[in-house]
């Protein structure tokens, strides 16, 4: 069991953030056969039957955005993080 700092909670939190957020989000399929760096991308809605989550946004309600984007692997997994987390794996 590895013990994490606040620092290191908060790095990878916006790591994360970063990588699955914007218009054109890292995490999103390149290539020829479409390819994403992403770990979680075979589980993800968001790239496999999900409308387009920035043009689906302008025209949802903010309730609609969220309970989208709260079906993302990623977005459960930043619900876990937060400064209060100091320990990954076991309890």
């Amino acid at each position: 069991m590895a013990a994490v700092s606040d620092s290191e909670v908060l790095l990878c939190w916006r790591a994360l953030r970063h990588f699955r957020s914007g218009r054109r989000p890292a995490c999103a399929p390149r290539g020829r056969p479409a390819v994403s760096e992403c770990p979680l991308y075979d589980a993800c809605p968001r790239w496999h039957g999900q409308p387009d989550d920035y043009l689906a946004a302008l025209d949802e309600d903010q309730r609609e955005t969220e309970r989208r984007r709260g079906s993302w692997p990623c977005s459960r997994l930043l619900d876990l993080l937060g400064p209060e987390v100091h320990r990954i794996g076991g309890r």
